[in-house]
């Protein structure tokens, strides 16, 4: 038997506004910190955009399998890794939406992870990992206040993962993690389809980065060799693996956004679980029930220094972390930690974490080649220059209501 989780990353950022459209608003305070700081209207119009190509009809589509499938003796199932800036975009913006995955998750076919709420680096910051912890016990509620429901499994931001980072998520109460399936990492015979250990003893399901871009990257390219993907070609790759699990992780936004409609990603999804029916040993299942189900089969092992991800050629934090702008503003931001909870103005606390969101860093990432043009595809501000003037003034502006040095 091998089995097959479908999982899904979903996150907004709350982008910024360039700097001469917020120098004016010296005195702004409590709740208009938000609108002061950040673009309301260019959130709101990115988040629509998404929702009409994604959030909305790839959800009812995953709505209405999750009802098929139900009383099928092999069910579909699915799990979503959704932030907490995305879940606030939802209550904003449309909260018919957020009644979609709602009733997802009524139908108990739907995994909910957690991880931080704002999408952040906080897992880097120091040993304690203070904030950190504060933000995945903020996401976990939400969730719980959402979905009724807390998380058993955690998914950190972009899966970085190291050996410290699990034991503070053991810590946490968690009963595994998710990271990447790094090839360094699964030195000798260790394949990503096992369920290992970190070393503090915590479930480490890894993401098959292979099979998940086969759908959520190469699905669209007519040069790649396996184009065009049918469902029934890509159960039966599934079926020749005769590993015990296979974690399919993906960005829920590649589904009618980065591949269109027109590109067949909604139907490739909608005969997937048809077509994984025809091989007895495919079964779906979610994060915790694989934790649960399977044996933990070894040990890997990330020292603190040698943090991997998701993101980019490396699996490393270089996509954030890489140049002295993302690292400049990084430790800024750490930085003020300190003024900016010690103020107990919650509004300026909100807006520090917003910023922690680890899009700001990303869209300064000055690499080039294939991860460059990915960088760039996702900016929200045209240059890798502007992104850093928004940031950076936004944190000179913040630390000054904070009384920071």
């Amino acid at each position: 038997m091998t089995l097959i989780t479908l999982f899904f990353f979903a996150h907004q950022p709350d982008r910024l506004l360039p700097y001469d459209r917020r120098r004016e608003g010296e005195n702004v305070s409590g709740r208009d910190l938000h609108d002061h700081f950040f673009d309301d209207t260019l959130n709101r119009e990115v988040f629509h955009k998404v929702a009409g190509k994604c959030y909305r009809p790839a959800t009812s589509l995953l709505l209405d399998l999750a009802k098929r499938y139900k009383d099928h003796d092999k069910p579909f199932r699915v799990a979503f890794g959704i932030s907490g800036t995305l879940l606030d975009q939802m209550e904003r913006y449309d909260s018919a939406l957020l009644d979609i995955f709602k009733e997802l998750a009524d139908t108990g076919m739907a995994e909910f992870t957690g991880e931080t709420y704002y999408h952040s680096l906080a897992s880097l910051f120091d040993a304690e990992r203070i904030e950190f912890k504060e933000q995945a016990e903020m996401h976990a509620q939400k969730l719980k206040d959402l979905f009724g429901v807390r998380p058993c499994v955690f998914r950190n931001t972009e899966c970085l993962f190291n050996n410290g980072i699990a034991a503070t998520v053991q810590a946490l109460g968690y009963e595994g993690i998710i990271t990447e399936g790094v090839d360094w990492v699964l030195e000798g015979w260790k394949s990503p389809d096992f369920i290992y250990r970190a070393p503090c003893g915590l479930p480490t399901l890894l993401r098959n980065y292979r099979l998940s871009d086969d759908v959520g990257y190469r699905f669209t390219n007519r040069d790649w060799d396996g184009w065009p993907l049918s469902a029934d070609t890509f159960a039966g790759w599934l079926a020749g693996n005769t590993d015990m699990h296979t974690l399919l992780a993906l960005d829920y936004e590649a589904i009618g956004e980065h591949m269109w409609a027109d590109s067949g990603i909604f139907e490739f999804l909608r005969h997937l679980p048809g077509e994984m029916e025809k091989h007895a040993q495919l079964e779906f299942t979610t994060p915790t029930e694989a934790v649960r189900r399977l044996p933990v089969m070894g040990e890997i092992s990330v020292d603190d220094y040698a943090t991997i991800s998701w993101a980019d050629m490396e699996r490393d934090t270089s996509a954030w972390l890489g140049n002295e702008m993302q690292r400049f503003c990084y430790e800024e931001l750490k930085r003020l930690e300190g003024s900016v909870k010690e103020s107990g103005d919650p509004y300026l606390l909100d807006s520090w974490r917003r910023m922690l969101t680890s899009d700001h860093l990303y869209y300064m990432a000055s690499k080039s080649m294939s991860d460059g043009d990915v960088h760039k595809y996702f900016s929200a501000y045209g240059s890798l220059f502007e992104a850093f003037l928004r940031l950076h003034t936004a944190i000179l502006d913040l630390r000054k209501r904070a009384g920071g040095d």
